[in-house]
């Protein structure tokens, strides 16, 4: 039996990485793993003007469902003031002992973080959801990435390339019927337009609403399940007339629910993303996606592939999701080929299939290449002390030193 810990600060929320750890916990085969799940209540951060979302109990009923063993531990702070994020009063290490593992997985953005960076010995698989950094530590065996770009970023800036292996998010979605919200909000026949985030300014796009602006009419509407405070100043400023805000919510009935009532699913994101959850249970319905460029992270442009159109600019974006309207043969086209990416990249049973390929290759050779190991944790030392020098210079110039 392979002895495995997932563990993961605020792990039973409803966010894209959480649900990783939570699914592929929850599905790894009961008579080859043996799974402990690792988890905290949110805290604060200090010093940072940042909040984790809080656990969620749909999610906490899930892992329950699925027989998993759940450890919770303790966390007064985080001190973001710190680049590793240490975990301030915490009983972590009187519950948690790596000696009792043959695997540990998490989920992060990448960067040297607690308690990973003290964990030396046993091997830590990564799953990088979110590009901020490089760790090369020693016994960080494997590196799970969600896109071709992400990884290709992670190798320049530093990251072994030997160490990566390409995973997909294996979505649990249960197979029935799901009532949609057109009775209850008034839709009827409407085409409808529409996406659910989560409540965060900082990911805000202006560009879905701006588009839709161009396109709207009596026939079409356009519903935001949850989202930023800025969606809704937006949608008072462009006087939207067939515009709808649902709350957010993290159970599944409610958000299949509400992907039952969309014709299209009509991204946007600040950041991008690098492989969105959002976007993999969109397509389990069929719904043909509309997403646009971001300047930081276009995972998205491989793994809808032809299952939408990612575009430029905001006439783009308005020009496709008025041809989804109004042209059947296309819609169709768009419809079956987001189907079958689902199934190619998202189907529950072959991605764990893939991951459990990753930990059994894990426990027969923990740390291949070991002396490319060593190297890449001296160049990655000598990148950032050259960036540090670099930064330092710059200061010294600017002052005139």
């Amino acid at each position: 039996m392979i002895k495995i810990a997932f563990i993961k600060f605020a792990g039973l929320s409803a966010g894209g990485t959480e649900k990783f750890l939570q699914t592929v916990a929850a599905n790894l085969p009961r008579d080859r793993f043996l799974v402990d799940y690792y988890y905290c209540d949110t805290a604060p951060f200090l010093g940072l003007n940042y909040e984790h979302a809080g656990n969620d109990p749909e999610r906490l009923d899930y892992m329950r469902s699925h027989g998993v063993n759940l450890v919770k531990f303790s966390v007064g702070a985080v001190n973001g003031r710190k680049h590793t994020r240490d975990w301030l009063n915490t009983d972590f290490w009187e519950k948690f002992d790596e000696r009792n593992y043959n695997i540990i997985q998490t989920g992060r953005a990448g960067f040297p973080e607690y308690p990973f960076n003290k964990i030396k010995k046993t091997p830590i698989i990564d799953s990088i959801h979110l590009f901020a950094g490089v760790d090369n530590q020693f016994n960080i065996s494997r590196v799970m990435h969600l896109s071709e770009c992400n990884a290709k970023k992670w190798i320049r800036a530093g990251g072994d390339k030997t160490r990566v292996v390409m995973v997909s998010h294996p979505m649990d979605i249960p197979k029935q019927k799901f009532g949609d919200l057109r009775a209850r909000i008034g839709l009827k026949d409407k085409f409808v337009y529409g996406m659910h985030q989560r409540a965060d300014d900082g990911i805000f796009s202006p560009i879905p609403l701006e588009a839709y602006k161009k396109i709207e009419n009596d026939s079409n509407a356009f519903i935001i399940m949850g989202g930023g405070e800025a969606y809704r100043k937006q949608a008072e400023r462009l006087q939207l007339k067939n515009f709808y805000f649902i709350p957010h919510s993290a159970n599944r009935g409610d958000i299949y629910g509400f992907l039952s009532t969309l014709n299209v699913y009509a991204h946007g994101r600040k950041d991008g993303e690098i492989n969105s959850t959002a976007m993999a249970e969109a397509m389990s319905f069929g719904l043909p996606i509309v997403s646009h460029f971001s300047k930081i992270n276009n995972g998205h442009v491989q793994n809808i592939a032809h299952a939408g159109n990612v575009v430029a600019s905001v006439d783009e974006y308005s020009a496709e999701l008025k041809r989804l309207c109004n042209d059947e043969a296309y819609y169709y086209f768009r419809s079956q080929q987001a189907k079958l990416r689902f199934h190619q990249k998202y189907d529950l049973q072959s991605q764990i299939q893939n991951i459990v390929g990753i930990y059994e290759d894990v426990i027969m050779k923990p740390f291949p290449n070991v002396w490319k190991r060593r190297l890449s944790q001296l160049r990655l030392k000598y990148i950032l002390m050259y960036s540090f020098v670099r930064v330092f210079n710059k200061i010294k110039r600017a002052a005139g030193v």
